[in-house]
């Protein structure tokens, strides 16, 4: 009768593995034939992992300070194994937009070519060359995702990108609902403390929130506060909540390049946004209180500079700032000098193919005495390190000729895409915002976000075909 029983049951077992294996197969071929692709919304599913990632460690940042990055190499086993799956599926939907394309343009791919060219050699030169041919070869499955996702996305067609910048803002909006929601009831979770470098006078705390650091959460909110500009929500009190809560977390955070990031983003926004109007009224001499406004701002601002420069012993205040903690601070770049130096090193021992992918990794931070290093803090040297002067040559190529493909999608995208490359390009300074390895985090999300939206921009305005009924009014009309 157990033998009946067992045999019943490993039959039923095949029986209903073969029908999941059916239906997935099925289904993988609808994903296939599927034009209308999944990659849009990987925004929903990378924060919460990311997020999920973060509540697992039972951080206190009232005994650990804002230096917790290094912890995330302490997360559980199952979180790892979350980790990859997220960025399995997120491989599989990009692979998905590669083949949907390849079967409904097999003759005309939408492809911005010259992007896609640098966007490769840059993958080439800082990633297979490194892996390969460094002083310390190395392989991981996570080299190949972002090459996968970001020649996806600039596959975007005409509304996928808008799908994109809806799911970021979703997505960044409920990240920040919730970790606002956990301050009252377990501060020491979103809050460090003993944070005596701010420029708030009397805020001795630091917002993190839901992110593994202050300036990583200064960064997210930044990129919620573009997309929530270009695409507001329908409601108009969900959209002045989502505001206040941007504005109060990026305020609190007390990340003063985030600060500087979002006042350059903005500015390139509202140019794109109001830029015809303001022109018209600062040159409209028949209405002069803007351009009156304008020149005295201009003049009282220059005073004001001028007076402090001649009278106000700025000097001896330099002297005495940069003698202080936070001077030297910024004089070493928040020690980002020795690991610059560091990363120097590195790089002269194998100056043309460099150290390889894994610096800063466990082993290396353990033999260079420094723990919370977790990577160059420099784009520059990142890549200099790691992938030598081969790797620096198609960083030099790919970054022009992104801003050149920038340019030209500004306008038809409201400003966004500059703004997206201005916030990448100045925190390449102190941080890897072009990091081209790993699963997805901040960096690779905002990086992915700006090749959908200028592949899409690019797509949808080389490929409108003129209608036919405006030729024919235009030839009557010219008859």
């Amino acid at each position: 009768m157990t033998e009946f029983l067992l045999t019943l049951l490993s039959l039923l077992t095949g029986f209903l593995a073969a029908l999941c294996t059916i239906l997935c197969l099925m289904g993988l071929l609808r994903l296939v034939r599927s034009k209308a692709g999944y990659l849009p919304y990987i925004f929903y599913t990378s924060t919460f992992v990311n997020t999920l990632q973060l509540i697992t460690l039972g951080r206190n940042l009232f005994e650990s300070g804002e230096s917790i990055e290094h912890s995330l190499t302490q997360v559980p086993t199952y979180m790892v194994t979350l980790v990859r799956v997220n960025s399995a599926l997120i491989v599989f939907a990009a692979c998905q937009r590669i083949a949907s394309q390849l079967i409904y343009s097999r003759s005309h791919p939408n492809l911005p070519i010259l992007l896609t060219i640098t966007f490769l050699f840059f993958f080439l030169t800082n990633v297979v060359t490194a892996a390969l041919l460094s002083s310390h070869p190395s392989f991981g499955y996570d080299y190949l995702y972002l090459v996968i996702v970001g020649t996806a996305a600039l596959l975007f067609t005409q509304g996928e990108d808008e799908i994109a910048i809806r799911s970021a803002r979703d997505a960044f909006f409920i990240l920040l609902v919730i970790s606002a929601s956990i301050a009252p009831w377990n501060p020491s979770f979103v809050f460090s403390k003993d944070y005596h470098e701010g420029l708030i006078p009397g805020l001795t705390y630091r917002y993190a929130g839901l992110a593994p650091h202050p300036n990583t959460l200064g960064i997210f909110i930044v990129l919620f506060l573009l997309c929530l500009w270009n695409k507001p929500f329908s409601s108009r009190s969900i959209n002045l909540f989502a505001w206040t809560i941007g504005y109060l977390s990026l305020l609190l955070a007390q990340s003063k390049t985030s600060w500087i990031v979002f006042i350059i983003c903005m500015s390139c926004m509202g140019y794109f946004k109001h830029g015809d109007f303001l022109k018209q009224r600062l040159f409209d001499f028949k209405r002069p209180i803007l351009p009156a406004l304008f020149i005295f701002m201009t003049m009282l601002t220059a005073s004001i500079m001028l007076g402090i420069i001649m009278f106000g012993e700025l000097g001896n205040k330099l002297n005495a700032f940069f003698s202080t903690r936070a001077g030297a601070d910024l004089m070493s770049m928040t020690g980002r000098n020795q690991i610059w130096a560091i990363a120097l090193t590195e790089w002269r021992n194998s100056p043309i193919f460099g150290y390889g992918l894994t610096i800063w990794d466990e082993a290396h931070r353990a033999k260079i005495g420094l723990p919370a290093a977790m990577s160059a803090h420099s784009q520059f040297y990142q890549t200099l390190s790691s992938a030598g002067i081969l790797g620096v040559a198609g960083l030099l190529i790919y970054v022009p000729t992104l801003f050149w493909f920038t340019l030209k999608t500004a306008k038809s995208s409201q400003g966004l895409t500059l703004a997206i490359f201005m916030m990448i390009f100045f925190r390449s300074i102190s941080e890897v915002s072009l990091a081209i390895i790993g699963h997805f985090g901040s960096n690779q999300l905002t990086h992915i976000l700006l090749l959908m939206i200028i592949g899409a921009q690019l797509n949808s305005a080389g490929h409108q075909k003129p209608d036919p009924s405006t030729k024919l009014f235009t030839s009557r009309d010219c008859n």
